[in-house]
């Protein structure tokens, strides 16, 4: 029994050094990245679906009166803005074929977005008095999915993301004691094309975050491999607050593997 104890917090101290050497090492990135030059295109066009009909759909609810080069050029807007805010200098090369690019000057391209509208069936759960009742509603959504590759001397793999903007939707179950029956509301606020505009600012500050991050945990991890080491968590930086946190499983650029 004390064997096991022994182990056990023998473990825990090496875990504990080893998130301690991660969390340094993010640091020294942080600082290293410090008013680091980034060069930022962004693709001129976006490939867009509908899938309403094929679902008994509706028709397209937002797509045929969206701006591509609008909402580009507001998801443009916010990704360099949120850059700023880890410190990142952005600019424009003089040749956009010979751009320099190292630790220091990063190289950032959005290589490929696809827009797809369609419906997913939603079903609102509702338990009262021991019951659970539950009711389904189509709910309009637009689907954004984007393809990076990022250049910090080395190419990254292809980094992918999607991202779903579904209609708000609320509900309510009450029991007249005076009726002696349960009313069930609920609310769907659609979605319009000024939505779609909005979700382009929020895009554009999640890949910006998704970018420093994936740039910070690289670093970390190569600094790692030559101590014999692997990166056992992935890392995001808050530059708001200035600390370095430990990653949900999916708040990340995932790579994509060559076939």
């Amino acid at each position: 029994m004390m064997k096991n104890s022994l182990l056990g917090g023998l473990l825990a101290i090496v875990l504990l050094s080893g998130c301690s050497s991660q969390l340094k090492l993010a640091q020294n990135f942080i600082e290293r990245s410090g008013h680091a030059s980034v060069a930022v295109y962004f693709p001129e066009k976006i490939i867009t679906q509908s899938q309403r009909d094929a679902q008994d759909g509706a028709g397209a609810a937002v797509l045929d009166s969206l701006n591509q080069e609008a909402f580009l050029k507001i998801m443009y807007g916010a990704f360099s803005a949120q850059l700023k805010d880890y410190g990142l200098n952005l600019y424009q090369p003089d040749d956009p074929n010979d751009v320099q690019v190292d630790s220091v000057h990063w190289l950032v391209v959005l290589s490929r977005v696809e827009m797809q509208e369609k419906v997913t069936e939603y079903e609102d759960y509702v338990p009262f008095d021991g019951e659970t009742y539950s009711y389904a509603f189509p709910l309009n959504t637009v689907n954004v999915a984007s393809w990076f590759d990022l250049n910090d001397g080395t190419w990254s793999p292809t980094l992918f993301y999607e991202h779903n903007l579904i209609d708000a939707f609320d509900s309510d179950i009450n029991f007249s004691f005076w009726l002696g029956q349960t009313d069930y509301a609920y609310a769907i606020d659609t979605l319009v094309v000024g939505d779609v505009y909005h979700y382009a600012v929020y895009l554009g500050k999640l890949y910006a975050g998704y970018t420093y991050d994936y740039m910070m945990n690289k670093y970390v991890g190569e600094q790692l491999k030559q101590q014999n080491h692997e990166l056992s968590r992935f890392l995001r930086y808050d530059p708001y607050s200035k600390q370095v946190i430990y990653s949900e499983k999916d708040d990340r650029f995932i790579e994509l593997k060559e076939e």
